[in-house]
């Protein structure tokens, strides 16, 4: 697959810019093979609070740190995204809803149990909710992404620092 222009310079993440490639990609593989992918939608809780209290280099510090974590989540065939600002978005390939639940949560927990080091010996606890679609077979990926943000709602309403598979969607049958 080319990589575009597609890196957060931040985070060294790829950005949206090269998310429809991957997507693309992604659906082929899916339509082809007959196996679904899902996305997951990452929003680091109380961010603003985090710019607010210590400035935006403890903010940048703590983007860093957390696009560390989920690239050490995912696995291989996987592709990890700054989506914007303290979103990130994970495309899994060839995954169903159990396996991708567990993979948001393993990264829930790491986020939560992880130290965050913003300079001066400081160190904050840092949690995150998550948004988890199962892509449907639909043409348009912008569906499976707006259902992992309206899952991704429904963590961060239900009480943060958990994880939510999107309802399923009418399915529609992949075919060549």
């Amino acid at each position: 697959m080319k990589m575009e222009s597609g890196r957060d310079t931040l985070t060294r993440l790829f950005n949206r810019r090269f998310l429809p490639t991957v997507i693309q990609h992604e659906t082929e593989l899916s339509t082809k093979h007959e196996t679904p992918f899902g996305i997951l939608l990452f929003d680091i809780d109380h961010f603003k609070k985090v710019n607010d209290t210590y400035g935006h280099d403890a903010g940048d510090m703590v983007l860093r740190q957390f696009a560390e974590i989920l690239a050490r989540s995912v696995r291989a065939n996987d592709y990890v995204f700054r989506f914007g600002g303290e979103e990130f978005l994970i495309v899994l390939g060839d995954v169903v809803e159990k396996e991708a639940f567990t993979i948001a949560e393993n990264a829930r927990k790491t986020v939560a149990d992880a130290p965050f080091k913003i300079g001066s010996g400081k160190i904050l606890d840092i949690t995150t909710s998550v948004g988890i679609a199962i892509h449907d077979g639909h043409p348009d990926y912008n569906r499976t992404i707006k259902r992992a943000d309206e899952a991704l709602y429904s963590a961060k309403h239900g009480g943060r620092n958990r994880s939510v598979i999107s309802p399923r969607s009418e399915t529609v049958k992949l075919s060549a």
